[in-house]
């Protein structure tokens, strides 16, 4: 499927909407989740911060680094997620014949609703 997706192998309809908008959103909230729980765990101390000057192994909290893994697991697969839409949309959006405009619409459209999912998760 992911294969289908990168190829460009899909209606571009179904790449932009499905995979793209909806895909990339629902990641970027998911991620934005284990954000929020990770930073009212930490107080308002920022991850680095709190690794660097708070955390010991001896005497660690097994839920700040069960979030602070998620929200990282989960932001590198929106990142390489937004990658394969990215080229999927690109490709699919090469082979659309109906309109030029469209085509080109869904591209800046794509790279439009990959930074907010980046900028929501971030």
């Amino acid at each position: 499927m992911f294969g289908n997706l990168f190829y460009g192998k899909l209606s571009l309809k179904e790449t932009f909407w499905k995979f793209g908008v909806m895909g990339v959103l629902l990641c970027a909230v998911v991620t934005k989740i284990f954000k929020m729980f990770l930073m009212q765990k930490l107080n308002g101390v920022s991850v680095s911060y709190y690794y660097t000057h708070y955390f010991s192994p001896l005497h660690m909290d097994n839920m700040i680094l069960f979030l602070t893994i998620g929200y990282f697991v989960c932001l590198l697969a929106l990142c390489l997620y937004s990658l394969i839409v990215l080229f999927g949309v690109w490709r699919s959006s090469a082979e659309y014949d109906k309109s030029i405009w469209l085509r080109h619409i869904a591209r800046l459209m794509i790279l439009l609703v990959i930074y907010c999912g980046l900028k929501i998760s971030l």
